[in-house]
């Protein structure tokens, strides 16, 4: 069993192959970016969700990366978020406004971004790499039901009878 305190881009891809082959297991990812100026990204489909992987430090040896998922955010994203972060200790949700248009704030679009970064410091292994990319997929299809689902409003204990 190899333990690594850093990884290249190509052992990253290896692992994923590794998920990807799996019988059990129904995903592809295409890598983005340049390894010239460490600004990569590997997009990932597994069982029909959608994230991102950012490996982090100078590349060609990465001392970490950040799993990256974008939700739209229904209703009240403060509140999905505080629901999403006291469920899943594994990963943070954040509400975040993005200006569409510069000029008016008619166009402000509010989205929940779930993060989750994995360093490797002291080092880890292939297997537990893989290990934490499946939690996370597992994770979010939880996140979906949560933030995609069927949208809950926020009460303030004010109501008619």
């Amino acid at each position: 069993m190899k333990v690594i305190s850093a990884i290249t881009l190509d052992e990253l891809t290896d692992i994923l192959q590794n998920i990807v082959e799996d019988d059990e297991i129904e995903g592809d990812y295409e890598v983005f970016g340049s390894t010239d100026d460490s600004s990569v990204s590997i997009l990932c489909t597994i069982f029909d969700i959608e994230f991102t992987i950012y490996p982090s430090g100078n590349g060609p040896f990465y001392e970490g990366f950040a799993l990256n998922r974008m939700f739209g955010a229904h209703l009240d994203p403060e509140l999905l978020c505080t629901e999403f972060n006291s469920r899943h200790k594994f990963a943070s949700a954040t509400p975040f406004t993005v200006r569409l248009n510069e000029d008016s704030d008619d166009e402000d679009v509010v989205i929940i971004e779930v993060e989750k970064l994995v360093l490797f410091c002291g080092g880890v292994t292939d297997q537990h790499i893989e290990q934490v990319i499946k939690l996370w997929c597992g994770m979010l299809t939880h996140a979906e039901e949560l933030f995609e689902g069927p949208t809950v409003e926020a009460t303030d204990g004010d109501e008619d009878e």
